[in-house]
């Protein structure tokens, strides 16, 4: 089986990276190479949606482990979304995510943003200089 990635900016700096398939040692290639022009200071969240991801070897962590290193080498976040039970297994096992950067679905995700976006405004008015 292959492995499908899209990519899709859903507002300045937050990118959605859906993958269909399997990331594995046949497939990681693309995965590496399609997100890896948004590993710049201008993204601000890599969110990795894994609705169709069916399976994941260890080729396929490092691939997502070296986006969340280059992403957060620039101040931002990787997030994943709609992991299958088999997924969430895999990164339970390996102890890979903090719980906070994994969401149920890409409203949650979405909710999450709305939230933070608020906060820093917030925070931005109630300073001196606001």
């Amino acid at each position: 089986m292959s492995l499908r990635v899209h990519v899709e900016k859903r507002q300045e700096g937050i990118f959605v990276v859906t993958l269909d398939g399997r990331l594995d040692t046949n497939t990681y290639r693309l995965c590496d190479k399609r997100p890896a022009p948004l590993f710049d200071v201008s993204t601000k969240v890599l969110m990795f949606d894994m609705t169709k991801l069916n399976y994941i070897s260890s080729m396929g962590l490092q691939v997502l482990f070296m986006a969340r290193k280059a992403i957060e080498a620039h101040k931002g976040s990787v997030i994943m979304a709609n992991l299958q039970p088999q997924i969430t297994k895999v990164f339970e096992i390996v102890k890979a995510l903090p719980p906070e950067a994994i969401f149920q679905s890409i409203e949650e995700a979405d909710d999450y943003f709305d939230l933070m976006q608020r906060r820093e405004i917030e925070k931005k008015n109630d300073s001196p200089e606001g």
